[in-house]
């Protein structure tokens, strides 16, 4: 049996083409996602609308904490780079 805490990371492989940050529903209670300390450029969080004109991005080793009351699929988080092969890396709690 797996244990109630998990990581894992997300390279994109084009910029400008967004991927869910896990292939298979993941339910959670919390992550925190944080953008890959040799990123060049900005890492961009949102739902499967992001893009670079969503908001700012998040900069090498800038991280995003998300925390909910009830579980949430870390397979509705998108992620888009700048740059490709950029990314992120994650920790969660199991829901």
């Amino acid at each position: 049996m797996a244990g109630p805490f998990g990581a894992g990371e997300k390279t994109i492989t084009s910029a400008g083409t967004r991927e869910t940050l896990v292939a298979t529903a993941t339910y959670v209670r919390a992550v925190v996602v944080i953008a890959k300390n040799g990123n060049t450029n900005q890492v961009y969080l949102g739902d499967e609308t992001v893009d670079n004109t969503v908001n700012d991005g998040l900069d090498s080793g800038d991280s995003l904490p998300l925390n909910a009351d009830v579980a949430f699929d870390l397979a509705t988080i998108y992620v888009d780079v700048d740059t490709s092969g950029e990314g992120v890396d994650y920790y969660y709690v199991l829901g």
